[in-house]
């Protein structure tokens, strides 16, 4: 038997939400997982039929999923996110000061291949979190998230978020990403650039 309602409560960062029937008032859970043809993501107020059944853990639950056709946000396919070519010619420049400074022996070589190392062990955790995200397991902490981007992996993390559509809605997250990038970027910059050091040095003193 399939049953109409709307979606209460969506937390898009995690996938999953809360289902009120028309014809009843309990909630229901709802996974993004149980949708069909999951063409834009879900949102509170779309109006979706389903089935019912109940889970191990004994709570009802939505299934086969669908929205419903007569909702006008059914023909509105959500456009992927678009990488800003801007911040992208700000990630190159980036990256082509860390090599030249490196090259030239003012930054380690240590720290280069961390940076690196960071980077794509970021987008690998990206990744693994979309996808635990979308199979409800286990999910990465934001705060393993945000030390590799702290210690310069924010170039990847930035892209991730933007090709796995992941994490870049969420404000809370996007504040703490930003400054991530400010503190790496500041550090980096002062570090590698001892002009700069006396410049700031000169104006403090």
């Amino acid at each position: 038997m399939r049953y109409q309602g709307k979606i209460i409560k969506w937390q898009d960062d995690k996938g999953f939400g809360f289902v009120r029937a028309t014809s009843d008032s309990k909630d229901v859970f709802l996974h993004i997982s149980d949708i069909h043809r999951l063409n834009k993501r879900p949102e509170v107020n779309e109006q979706i039929s389903y089935e019912l059944i109940k889970d191990d853990r004994g709570r009802f639950r939505a299934t086969h999923v669908a929205y419903l056709t007569k909702s006008a946000n059914v023909n509105r396919i959500e456009q992927p996110p678009k990488l800003s070519s801007a911040f992208l010619a700000f990630i190159l420049i980036f990256f082509i000061l860390v090599i030249e400074r490196t090259l030239k022996g003012v930054l380690p070589v240590t720290f280069t291949l961390m940076l690196f190392g960071a980077n794509l062990l970021l987008f690998l955790y990206y990744y693994q979190d979309k996808t635990s995200a979308i199979k409800k397991a286990w999910r990465t902490p934001e705060s393993t998230l945000h030390w590799l981007s702290l210690i310069g992996g924010w170039p990847s993390a930035y892209v991730a978020q933007k090709i796995f559509n992941h994490k870049h809605k969420k404000q809370s997250f996007v504040v703490a990403y930003r400054l991530t990038v400010l503190i790496n970027c500041s550090a980096v910059m002062l570090y590698s650039l001892p002009d700069l050091q006396n410049i700031l040095i000169s104006l403090l003193a």
